[in-house]
């Protein structure tokens, strides 16, 4: 393996390592800014069959279907740091005025939990 090769793989290594690293990188970069004029999410925590679950409603206040919604549910601790995290998939689309139930288990045991529209893919705008 030549220097230039060696050196290529460092930077790659780097490059994937510095995501996997807590505190640097590029956490949450690909969270959108901005959904909750476009999104309102309402949501309560309880004890369910399988541990804490987080559950509520994503309300479709945008003019168009968003369809890969995908949501960032945020432990938060009693000073206001999120703790943990985690990813739900919201399954199908959601029109124009439409809501949709989600159910997620808990990041982690936390003072309260705060869900957010992290991303979406609007359709059924644009060109032909």
């Amino acid at each position: 393996m030549g220097m230039r090769s060696v050196l290529l793989a460092t930077l790659v290594l780097l490059v994937a390592l510095q995501g996997l690293v807590p505190g640097t990188g590029f956490a949450q970069n690909w969270v959108m800014q901005g959904t909750d004029r476009y999104f309102r999410v309402e949501s309560a925590a309880a004890n369910g069959p399988r541990g804490l679950v987080v559950s509520g409603y994503v309300y479709n206040i945008y003019g168009t279907t968003a369809d890969r919604v995908r949501l960032l549910v945020e432990s938060v601790d009693a000073s206001g740091k999120v703790t943990a995290t985690s990813i739900v998939p919201l399954l199908g689309s959601l029109g124009p005025g439409d809501r949709v139930y989600f159910e997620a288990p808990a990041p982690q045991p936390a003072a309260s939990y705060r869900v957010r529209v992290a991303s979406f893919d609007p359709i059924g705008r644009g060109g032909a």
